[in-house]
């Protein structure tokens, strides 16, 4: 009797796993297909072989676009609580979290996920949601993961970031499917800021932010100047970034469009004393580096669209998409 039951425990548990296994197999050949952008943490598992640990910029969503639940569930320290996060496709399939909620979406392109501990990702910014869902390991051939590290790059130097093919299930399921490389790889570093010592009495910090072609092809980006702009890292509620009226409705020109070879790197310094990086605090005019430590911020390099663009004479190599740097307080600490 006992063996009987034992065999017949044993083969509930195959059949469970083979279920769980073609079902991921069935998603990851006719699901829905997107890239999400992440950065490697930790190459190695010592005791599975080779992996790398993953982290999304979807995997920290600004409780701005999450619903009112979400918080409740966060009050309760409710992790592990299912949620779904509504998806939007950007230029070439890279999806961004436009929504966040424990009610399944009736519509759309979503991925689903669990509430976690936000300390997991590295992060305590406040006024966001941690979510894990499911992918944030990746297992490669052994030796490749540290590999992946090095191209990916250092903390400290431009860094290429890894967007994950993903396919999506009905209910939401996450598979990853393969890899590629971002063609856009970005650095920034503080070259004046009050903590170097600041005779001038200096508050907020000069910033020298990098852009470099890492694809094989030659590639242009798009006037700097307007094609940056400041994100409050957890869209909170008493800190917003003014719009840049100056940029408003202006159409680009082939001498705002700068050809990089492959490799080719182009700088750009950023004075955040200076008013057009000015935020709002509380509806009044403020420099990032006179705000408390906790509110950080990332530069975000988004060009004009293909549409807006397609008039230059460069069109047809013009990098389309959005690209974050790294997290920062205006006074110059860099994450």
């Amino acid at each position: 009797m006992r063996r009987t039951l034992l065999i017949i425990a044993v083969a509930f548990q195959v059949l469970v796993l083979a279920f769980i296994a073609g079902k991921r197999e069935y998603i990851a050949r006719t699901g829905d297909v997107v890239y999400l952008r992440t950065a490697p943490i930790d190459p190695r598992d010592l005791f599975r072989g080779d992996y790398v640990r993953l982290r999304y910029e979807a995997s920290i969503v600004p409780l701005a676009r999450a619903s009112a639940d979400i918080a409740e569930q966060m009050k309760k320290y409710a992790f592990g609580e299912t949620v779904y996060a509504a998806l939007e496709k950007g230029e070439g399939g890279l999806a961004e979290v436009t929504g966040l909620s424990t009610t399944r979406p009736a519509s759309g392109i979503f991925i689903k996920g669990r509430l976690a501990q936000a300390w997991r990702f590295g992060t305590v910014a406040p006024e966001t949601a941690a979510v894990e869902y499911g992918i944030e390991a990746y297992y490669v051939q052994e030796g490749k993961g540290l590999e992946i590290e090095k191209q990916q790059g250092m903390r400290t130097t431009i860094q290429t970031p890894l967007e994950m093919e993903v396919a999506l299930g009905g209910d939401g399921t996450a598979v990853i499917r393969g890899l590629r490389w971002s063609p856009l790889g970005m650095g920034l570093e503080a070259i004046e800021s009050p903590s170097m010592g600041n005779p001038q009495g200096r508050r907020s910090a000069r910033l020298r932010l990098t852009l470099k072609n890492a694809s094989p092809k030659p590639m242009a980006i798009v006037n700097l100047d307007c094609s940056l702009s400041l994100e409050p890292l957890s869209v909170g509620r008493s800190v917003v970034v003014p719009e840049q009226a100056a940029c408003r409705g202006i159409s680009p020109t082939d001498n705002d469009v700068l050809v990089l070879q492959p490799e080719e790197l182009r700088s750009y310094e950023i004075d955040l004393a200076a008013r057009q990086w000015h935020v709002l605090q509380n509806g009044v005019l403020t420099e990032t580096g006179a705000l408390p430590w906790n509110e950080r911020f990332r530069l975000v390099y988004h060009p004009p669209s293909s549409e807006a663009a397609g008039h230059l004479k460069d069109a047809a190599i013009i990098w389309h998409g959005r690209l974050l740097s790294r997290a920062f307080h205006g006074r110059g600490n860099v994450d």
